[in-house]
């Protein structure tokens, strides 16, 4: 079956980005691109428009000499449910999108219809953001040990080797149970900041809770073969918040994570938490879900 990744595109510069990403990852992975644009019926528009607007985008986007095999497509809707429709058609094996500020696909990914694309599509998402800062090329990749994770860690294996990247395995834990005046609440968060908590707590203590959690880790990932150079790390503390604290220590330009629906991670991204984490981490994230296919 041929490899196909759909990228769908507005007017912003943050597409130029994209486009470019597409094109190279187009090239890795011997896949085609299928460039969607789509136009709001909300906005000003009528029929006789439509071959002035997609001669238009398909000049814009021969613009940058692409590499790849690609493919311009033009739909008149709204966005997400035409880049669902597009994906059901098309049965590709990732979807490229931006995460920006200023445009349709911004108000997709970054307001009210997150969970209609996060949800709906059974296609991992690759959402792209600019970053501020020089990352480093390490990928990381927060781990439970449910079944999903082991597509997870082979797609970040492979997507490693491409970019001669290192990988960055990060487990959260809930925070140790001790005996004395810390608790964990039953509900996972907590009344002082984790990390006040953890620096009162008995250090050896910890650092032995650590050790047994890491060491267990480390176990897991060394009975998978993964041939890309990697790290563990070990954190307690709610998910979320761990990913960004190390994505900010670790300086990693892309984030990896698995979607499923019962556990803390898959109910960090499938749920209420989404907005926050693609709101505020400062690199591009990779939302994995099973998917047939090699792209």
């Amino acid at each position: 079956m041929e490899n196909k990744i759909l990228v769908p595109l507005d007017n912003t510069e943050i597409s130029e980005d994209l486009i470019k990403l597409a094109d190279k990852w187009g090239q890795k992975t011997r896949s085609k691109l299928s460039f969607l644009h789509v136009i709001n019926p909300d906005y000003s528009w009528s029929e006789e428009k439509t071959p002035l607007f997609e001669d238009r985008f398909e000049v814009a986007v021969s613009r940058y000499k692409l590499k790849s095999d690609y493919e311009v497509l033009f739909r008149v809707g709204k966005p997400y449910e035409k880049i669902l429709e597009l994906e059901n058609e098309l049965e590709p094996q990732l979807i490229f999108m931006a995460a920006h500020t200023h445009s349709i696909l911004h108000r997709l990914f970054l307001g009210s219809n997150t969970d209609h694309v996060l949800h709906a599509a059974k296609t991992p998402v690759y959402v792209y953001k600019r970053t501020e800062l020089e990352l480093e090329n390490k990928f990381l990749v927060p781990l439970d040990y449910t079944d999903v994770n082991l597509d997870l860690i082979k797609k970040a294996d492979e997507w490693a080797q491409k970019e001669d990247a290192k990988l960055v395995f990060l487990h959260v834990d809930e925070l140790p149970e001790y005996a004395g005046n810390y608790y964990m609440m039953e509900t996972g968060f907590f009344r002082k900041q984790d990390e006040d908590v953890i620096s009162d707590m008995d250090t050896q203590e910890h650092d032995a809770e650590v050790a047994h959690i890491k060491n267990e880790l480390n176990k897991y990932l060394a009975a998978l073969e993964i041939k890309s150079p990697y790290e563990t790390l070990v954190r307690f503390g709610i998910p979320y918040v761990k990913i960004m604290d190390v994505q900010k220590s670790v300086s990693a330009r892309l984030i990896m994570l698995a979607a499923h629906s019962h556990t803390v991670i898959g109910r960090m991204i499938m749920g209420s938490n989404t907005d926050y984490l693609i709101h505020h981490v400062k690199c591009p994230l990779f939302v994995y879900k099973a998917v047939e296919g090699t792209a």
